[in-house]
């Protein structure tokens, strides 16, 4: 297992290897400790139909689907840009607010770098002394991730299938270093 001390550490990998459940394993123990939110898929008969948002106060909006009307499309998916900015954001804001809390992002992704305020608000999760950021990036370039990858006190692990064990025991072992009791 690869020890890290980093103050904020970002996974990447291909999308459907497993990020979200990572992050989801990961933090489960701690969601007391933790702000921030998760993507999920939303499945009809297997097919991927959207996507859902989830902060860890419970909320929960659709991020993107066919069903949102919106200029904004990412793939074949019409993306609700103000779903960032009415859950996702004030979920980042209360995590800055609480001294210790662990903020998690998943994810720095396509659909979310759409939200100005997102990303405006990730920077200064990212670049709070007083707070650590665990999220999922997109592993493709875009100006804005290949920025924040190279942001100092920043690791990024690659997950793959074939690393998901050791990576998630990793991530586990730096959320246990991150969280003040």
């Amino acid at each position: 297992m690869e020890s890290i001390t980093t103050k904020n550490l970002f996974i990447s990998g291909t999308p459907r290897v497993g990020k979200t459940t990572l992050i989801k394993e990961s933090t489960l123990p701690f969601r007391e400790r933790i702000s921030g939110f998760y993507t999920s898929e939303l499945l009809e008969r297997g097919e991927r139909i959207g996507f859902q948002l989830t902060s860890f106060r419970g909320e929960t909006v659709l991020l993107a689907g066919g069903g949102i009307r919106s200029a904004v499309k990412v793939g074949k998916y019409s993306v609700d840009v103000s779903a960032m900015d009415r859950v996702a954001v004030p979920a980042l804001r209360e995590g800055l607010s609480r001294e210790g809390q662990l903020i998690v992002i998943d994810e720095i992704g396509s659909m979310e770098l759409h939200s100005d305020l997102f990303r405006q608000v990730l920077l200064e999760c990212i670049q709070s002394p007083a707070h650590s950021v665990l999220a999922t990036i997109r592993e493709g370039s875009h100006p804005f991730t290949d920025h924040v990858k190279r942001i100092e006190g920043a690791t990024v692990l690659s997950l793959a299938k074939a690393n998901y064990a050791e990576r998630r025991q990793t991530v586990r072992a730096w959320i246990e270093s991150r969280i003040r009791p």
